[in-house]
């Protein structure tokens, strides 16, 4: 919402009706428009005769256009690569480009998030990479727009796209989030009849696009990095809660979980070698481990040490008893268990 005598943009959040958070700096803004995919938002600012691009996934100001003539009521066009803006000041309409990079520009380090790619003369793009890595895929939509899938790392990097065979240029820059991780529900007890509005507290929360009640999937009412709300479904419709349980592309907490988009999921590569009643080395292979926080065999806790993101040496503990024994893994996104991968004898 813009603020016209307070020079700044207001973020409502509309499942609690309150001001989430406020973009200043921007001289008398008159309209504004959002993208589809719900990433930027344009402002014209009658105060300067100019037009803002803003980034909504960190509400910053990106790019700033002047030269317009008491700009007023911008408008996106569907394929979100124009912006067409009206000057009261000399009765024309202006077409702002979108700017070029990439939208979003941050992702977990699991890969998997959907990049749009803008630029110029990328009809003819043969590769796209991220740093080094090449994306996961990449579809070319026309010549300014390409979608990509950034592949797994865990750095800041630049963007480049390969035009035809030789030329290779930058069209963004992408950084690496630490995987998502959730702390919070509150209210932990919604009411039966739904309509409260439940919060879910964490980091790395940008890409969330859905939070599930039991079988029912519901669309976040306002997406932070740390935060999302939703509204709380009637009792009736969710079905019977799930247990907590991690799959690759969603991340559980009690009888709720949250999609998001590119969230890896941990798992376990079996067997584990045997040591006789324990105090012997092992070591456990798997993916998304360098934030272990424990690690227990037989249910009791091991001494560990982590060696990478896909390795963890451990000492077994003493045995409970003789057979085989469970082996679970905490870390900061959550909890894998391999049943029986270690055998005491």
């Amino acid at each position: 919402m813009t603020e016209y005598g307070g020079n700044r943009l207001a973020v409502i959040d509309t499942a609690t009706h309150s001001v989430a958070d406020t973009i200043t700096g921007l001289p008398i803004p008159f309209g504004l428009a959002v993208n589809h995919d719900g990433l930027l938002v344009y402002v014209t600012r009658d105060g300067d005769d100019s037009v803002s691009a803003i980034d909504l996934t960190k509400n910053k100001v990106i790019d700033t256009v002047p030269g317009f003539h008491a700009p007023s009521r911008p408008v996106v066009t569907p394929d979100d690569l124009d912006v067409y803006v009206v000057n009261n000041g000399n009765e024309t309409v202006s077409v702002l480009p979108t700017p070029s990079g990439a939208y979003p520009d941050a992702g977990p380090m699991s890969g998997g998030t959907p990049v749009d790619l803008i630029g110029e003369g990328l009809g003819n793009t043969t590769a796209v990479r991220f740093g080094c890595q090449p994306a996961a895929s990449f579809t070319i939509l026309n010549d300014r727009e390409i979608l990509a899938v950034s592949p797994r790392l865990a750095t800041d990097v630049k963007i480049d796209a390969t035009i035809g065979q030789h030329t290779t240029r930058t069209v963004g820059r992408f950084s690496y989030l630490p995987d998502s991780v959730l702390t919070k529900i509150s209210p932990t007890s919604p009411p039966l009849s739904g309509g409260g509005t439940l919060t879910v507290t964490g980091r790395g929360l940008i890409t969330t696009t859905s939070v599930r009640f039991g079988s029912v999937a519901v669309t976040p009412s306002s997406v932070l990095d740390d935060k999302v709300t939703v509204t709380v479904p009637p009792a009736e419709a969710t079905g019977r809660p799930r247990a907590g349980h991690r799959g690759d592309a969603e991340q559980f907490l009690g009888a709720i979980h949250l999609h998001l988009c590119g969230a890896a999921g941990h798992h376990l590569r079996e067997p584990l070698p045997w040591f006789e009643r324990g105090r012997g080395p092992v070591l456990i292979v798997g993916t998304e481990l360098a934030s272990t926080q424990s690690v227990t065999i037989g249910g009791a806790a091991a001494d560990f040490g982590v060696l990478s993101g896909t390795r963890i040496a451990a000492v077994t503990p003493p045995a409970a008893a003789l057979g085989p024994a469970n082996v679970t893994v905490t870390t900061t996104g959550g909890t894998a268990t391999v049943p029986g991968a270690f055998l005491y004898i």
